[in-house]
């Protein structure tokens, strides 16, 4: 379901799974956005500049600065909001591979046991 929502109104309810506020960035086009939270289903992208609408699919690189050099990979997502109020959009990863996955919930747990989540 694709939703276009307004300033004040948030679907946090309906999420699968835990979100979290650990810094990352995500480049879609060429333009690198940051990421206000996120899981391992999906981002919400701040302040999102671009032509994208929810439904829409991107090509999606994502940096993960986990300890050490820190990880790139790439994805596809899926616009599923866009927040007409703030200007950011919920994307839905689409096909994580199992490394990105595997880098993805590396973090997530990293920044769980600093209790920085």
């Amino acid at each position: 379901m694709s939703v276009t929502l307004t300033s004040g109104s948030r679907r946090s309810d309906r999420r699968r799974d835990r979100r979290i506020s650990a810094p990352m960035t995500v480049v879609i086009g060429n333009a690198p956005y940051a990421i206000g939270d996120w899981s391992l289903g999906g981002v919400r992208v701040l302040e999102y500049s671009g032509a994208l609408e929810p439904g829409d699919r991107t090509p999606m690189r994502v940096f993960v600065p986990t300890a050490g050099p820190g990880a790139l990979f790439r994805t596809e997502g899926e616009i599923r909001r866009k927040d007409n109020g703030d200007g950011s959009v919920g994307v839905a990863f689409d096909g994580l591979d199992s490394v990105a996955f595997a880098t993805l919930n590396r973090y997530f747990c990293e920044r769980l046991l600093r209790g920085t989540a």
